[in-house]
């Protein structure tokens, strides 16, 4: 807890933004857990004109740091099956991070440069950001999107504050979001409901979520391994 405190006074100027992209997320997952039957309900029995709402939800939520990704994928899951889900899912976690990379461009400093100088992990990742090609960019950002230590509302954020390229930022969000997002949209479309009143529809939620937990948790050791061997070497 020290460390992070520590992290985010050293942003400076940019500490309140880091602090909105960190907390924002999981109040509204909690507010979403309370309306995801009737939301999933409705989208479903309506979902010719529930897929472009959900996609617009996803834009403007997930895009201006009101909902983490993980929740809306289950919903997607149940509500749209498996296929539609993630398509429609990745589109909008898509659009959502460019919408939110744009937005951060514009709101943050160069400060981000001088608070890496401590920490030289960062710093190796930043350095191999900024000062590779377009598509070395996006690998990195790839593996940073496969780790579930890194929340999806600040990694766009300190993208942002990186500037890394924009082309670089899309291409690494897609293909690093992809193995996560079809493991949240996999689990809500095996749920029969939304709800915990049956009781076997629980326990294959929590079986669900373990699995996929482990499922992430293994990518992501596998990703940090990678983006060790990627960057470190070039401190």
């Amino acid at each position: 807890m020290r460390k992070i405190y520590q992290y985010f006074r050293e942003l400076g100027r940019l500490t309140p933004i880091a602090v909105v992209t960190t907390v924002l997320p999981i109040l509204g997952s909690a507010l979403l857990i309370l309306l995801a039957e009737p939301l999933g309900n409705w989208l479903r029995e309506n979902w010719e004109i529930g897929t472009p709402i959900y996609l617009l939800g996803i834009l403007l939520f997930c895009g201006f740091a009101l909902l983490p990704t993980n929740i809306v994928g289950v919903l997607a899951g149940w509500t749209f099956s498996f296929d539609l889900g993630i398509a429609v899912l990745i589109t909008g976690i898509v659009g959502a991070a460019s919408l939110s990379f744009l937005i951060h461009s514009r709101l943050v400093s160069d400060r981000l440069p001088h608070v890496l100088e401590t920490h030289p992990k960062a710093k190796a990742i930043y350095r191999a950001l900024v000062g590779q090609s377009v598509w070395r960019a996006a690998l990195i950002i790839s593996l940073l999107r496969l780790s579930p230590a890194m929340p999806f509302a600040l990694t766009n954020f300190l993208m942002a504050a990186a500037r890394v390229p924009m082309k670089s930022f899309v291409i690494g969000t897609f293909v690093g979001m992809l193995p996560r997002s079809s493991a949240v949209v996999f689990l809500g479309a095996g749920l029969s409901e939304l709800t915990f009143d049956n009781q076997q529809n629980t326990w294959l939620f929590i079986f669900g979520v373990a699995a996929t937990i482990i499922v992430v948790l293994v990518i992501g050791t596998i990703s940090k391994h990678a983006l060790e061997r990627l960057c470190l070497p070039e401190t």
